[in-house]
C-alpha cells in the first residue's frame, strides 16, 4: 500500500491535528482515505504520520484496527500477546480484571478515540464507594489496572493503532499501604508446641523458620535440601494451572536463593525424611516419587489451598491465635522477629527473595523505629559522657 497523506490543525482546538491519508488495496487497486486526530505538537503529528506511512509501505498497518473498540482491542492483546508470553496466574488475572471491569466501563469505546481523561475518569470510578456508584477498589488494586492497561495500550502504540499511550498521561492511584500482622514470638512457640501432630506441622514450621512463601514450601523437593550443609534451595513454587498441580520457576533471579536453616528445623526434616521413606515401603508402587517434603503419605505434595484451608481452620477454632492472621503472615512474622532482633535487613531482603533491599524496607517500616532506637542508645552508650 501507498500512502498520500497531509496535516492540519482541528479548528478550535489547539494542539490537535487532522492527519489523513490514503491506502490502496493491492488486490483490487482501490484507495479508502483514513483520518485520525493527533493531540501534540506539529513535529510530533509528522512524527507520527512517518510511522503511518513506513508500516503502510512494510505491509504493517492494520487498516481493520481503525474502527475496532478497546474491547476488540483487548481480546486481541490477550489472545495474540498475553496468553503466549504471560505466566499462567498472571494471564487469568489480567483476563479477570479487564473482563470484570475495564470491558463493561470503556469496552464499547473506540481504542483511537480513548483519551487520558477517559482513563482517568475510569479509575475515579473504580476508586469510589458503592455507596456513590463505584466499584469501592482500594488504591492498590486500581494502580493493577492501571498496569494492564498502560501494558496493553503501549503494544498497541508499538503496532501503530495509536498514536500514544493514554495510559502514560494519567496520574495513577497510590498503592495502599499493607498492613502487616504478625505472630508474637509467644504464639509462634505456643503453635509449634501444640500443632506438633497437625497434617500440616512442618508448613508452618517451614514458614516460622525460612520466611518461605506458600506455593514455595508446597513446591520444596529432598533434593533441595541440605540435611548435612543446613540449608533449603528455593528453585520452584508449585501453582495450580488448569486443574493440575505445575511445579513453576520463580520470576526473578532474587527468588532463586540458598537459605541456611537452623538445626531445630533439620531435625524436623530429618524426622519427615524418615517416615516418608517407611510410607514408600508400605506404599510400594503407588507412591509418587518426585520427593516433595510437604507430601500426603503417598508422596504426593499438599496443594498450596489446601494448607491455607487448613490453617484458616486452626486459626478460626483457637482462640490463642489472632483470626486475622493468614498463613503468609508468617513469612511476615519471621522477618519482623528477625529485624526486632537487629539482624541486617540485607540478609533479610536475601532471606525472603525479594528483588530489592528497599520492598524489604517499605514492607517492614513498621519496625524499623525500634530498629533506630536502638541505634540511638547504642550511640548515647558509646559516646557516653
Amino acid at each position: 500500500m501507498k500512502a498520500l497523506a497531509t496535516i492540519k490543525p482541528v479548528p478550535g482546538k489547539k494542539g490537535v491535528w487532522e492527519i489523513r491519508f490514503d491506502t490502496e488495496d493491492p488486490a483490487t487497486g482501490k484507495r479508502r482515505q483514513h483520518r485520525r486526530h493527533f493531540t501534540g505538537t506539529k513535529p510530533e503529528a509528522k512524527e507520527y504520520l512517518v510511522k503511518i506511512e513506513s508500516d503502510i509501505l512494510k505491509g504493517e498497518y492494520n487498516v481493520d484496527m481503525e474502527q475496532a473498540t478497546v474491547r476488540e482491542y483487548l481480546e486481541k492483546w490477550l489472545k495474540e500477546y498475553g496468553k503466549p508470553n504471560l505466566a499462567y496466574r498472571t494471564y487469568e488475572s489480567y483476563s479477570g480484571t479487564i473482563r470484570n471491569h475495564i470491558l463493561p466501563s470503556i469496552g464499547g469505546m473506540k481504542l483511537t478515540a480513548l483519551k487520558p481523561a477517559h482513563i482517568q475518569s475510569y479509575y475515579s470510578k473504580m476508586a469510589a464507594n458503592k455507596e456513590d456508584g463505584g466499584a469501592g477498589l482500594s488504591g492498590t488494586s486500581v494502580l493493577y489496572h492501571h498496569r494492564i492497561l498502560r501494558e496493553a495500550l503501549s503494544h498497541a502504540v508499538n503496532m501503530g493503532y495509536i498514536p500514544y499511550n493514554p495510559a502514560d498521561r494519567v496520574q495513577p492511584p497510590r498503592k495502599n499501604k499493607p498492613e502487616i500482622k504478625t505472630l508474637t514470638v509467644e504464639q509462634g512457640q505456643y503453635i509449634l508446641t501444640k500443632y506438633r501432630d497437625h497434617m500440616i506441622y512442618l508448613c508452618i514450621l517451614i514458614a516460622l523458620k525460612t520466611g518461605m512463601r506458600l506455593g514455595e514450601i508446597c513446591g520444596l523437593r529432598w533434593q533441595n535440601v541440605g540435611l548435612e550443609t543446613g540449608t533449603i534451595s528455593v528453585t520452584h513454587a508449585l501453582q495450580r494451572q488448569n486443574s493440575i498441580l505445575t511445579l513453576k520457576e520463580p520470576k526473578t533471579k532474587k527468588s532463586r536463593r540458598c537459605i541456611p536453616i537452623p538445626s531445630s528445623l533439620v531435625a524436623g526434616l530429618k524426622e519427615i525424611r524418615h517416615r516418608q521413606k517407611q510410607d514408600k515401603l508400605s506404599f510400594g508402587k503407588g507412591y509418587d516419587t518426585r520427593g516433595f517434603v510437604c507430601a500426603w503419605e503417598d508422596g504426593r505434595p499438599f496443594d498450596p489451598k489446601y494448607v491455607s484451608k487448613a490453617w484458616a481452620k486452626i486459626v478460626r477454632d483457637d482462640n490463642n491465635i489472632p483470626d486475622s492472621v493468614r498463613f503468609h503472615d508468617l513469612r511476615h512474622t519471621h522477618a519482623t522477629i528477625l529485624l526486632s532482633q537487629d539482624v541486617n535487613i540485607k540478609i533479610i531482603q536475601e532471606r525472603l527473595g525479594h528483588e530489592s533491599i528497599t520492598t524489604t524496607g517499605d514492607i517492614y517500616s513498621h519496625v524499623t523505629p525500634a530498629m533506630q532506637q536502638k541505634a540511638v542508645n547504642i550511640l548515647e552508650q558509646v559516646f557516653a559522657q
